[in-house]
């Protein structure tokens, strides 16, 4: 296979408004390290990453720049903009010259693996675009404005994304030229790309690349983190 060079840009500038927080989910501690770290820890252990960017808020500069202290693959800290996709495209904006695809991740999903970077990024480079999924292992309903039931679709075809969300260059680039990012309804970097055309392939991760948003997600991740260091997960 093609050698490529892949960096990850690390989504963190939430403000953990759903959960009632002080202060953004990102510096939540987990086990004696925050959020960002583990996140940061993961794509820096992972091989097929070659450099890190680091979005965030000008509040948290100073936080998380310190958190990035020691990830020897850092290649810099950038400020965000007002929306996830405003950030994740200044993001893409301070990646190194040499970098011919992207790996786009929000730091709150903590609990990634080296292993399920790797899979998904190993799946862009053949695809061109790849994202972390997990299958659906409940019904799904699609409900019209007022909620009713308006279709069921098979649960087979129904995937739930999530990040990294892997692209090349190219198609990333191509994806956000001229698209009006503020927008609030730009949920993931999926949607930019399929606008285009170009297909994104869905890579199976399981169940426990979740995203920290409530306090239950909290208690789960600690879990699984504390499973993780006994060797029993």
């Amino acid at each position: 296979m093609k050698e490529h060079n892949t960096c990850a840009i690390i989504l963190a500038a939430g403000e953990g408004r759903r959960m009632g927080l002080d202060r953004p989910k990102q510096e939540l501690q987990l086990l004696g390290k925050s959020v960002l770290r583990h996140t940061l820890e993961a794509f820096s252990l992972c091989e097929d990453i070659a450099s890190i960017v680091v979005v965030t808020r000008e509040d948290e500069m100073e936080f998380a720049r310190g958190e990035c202290c020691g990830i020897e693959k850092l290649h810099t800290v950038t400020l965000g903009g007002r929306t996830r996709a405003l950030s994740a495209a200044r993001g893409f904006a301070a990646v190194p010259a040499e970098c011919d695809f992207v790996a786009v991740h929000d730091a709150a999903r903590c609990l990634i693996t080296p292993e399920m970077i790797s899979k998904v990024v190993k799946n862009a480079y053949i695809y061109g675009a790849a994202s972390a999924a997990t299958a659906a292992t409940d019904t799904v309903k699609i409900v019209d404005t007022e909620g009713f039931v308006v279709s069921t679709p098979q649960r087979k075809s129904v995937m739930l994304a999530s990040t990294p969300q892997v692209f090349s260059t190219y198609i990333y680039n191509k994806a956000i030229s001229g698209v009006d990012l503020s927008g609030e309804n730009i949920t993931d970097d999926n949607m930019l790309v399929e606008a285009t055309g170009a297909r994104v392939y869905c890579t199976e991760v399981g169940r426990e690349n979740i995203k920290i948003t409530t306090r239950s997600d909290v208690l789960y991740a600690e879990l699984l983190l504390g499973g993780r260091d006994n060797g029993e997960i």
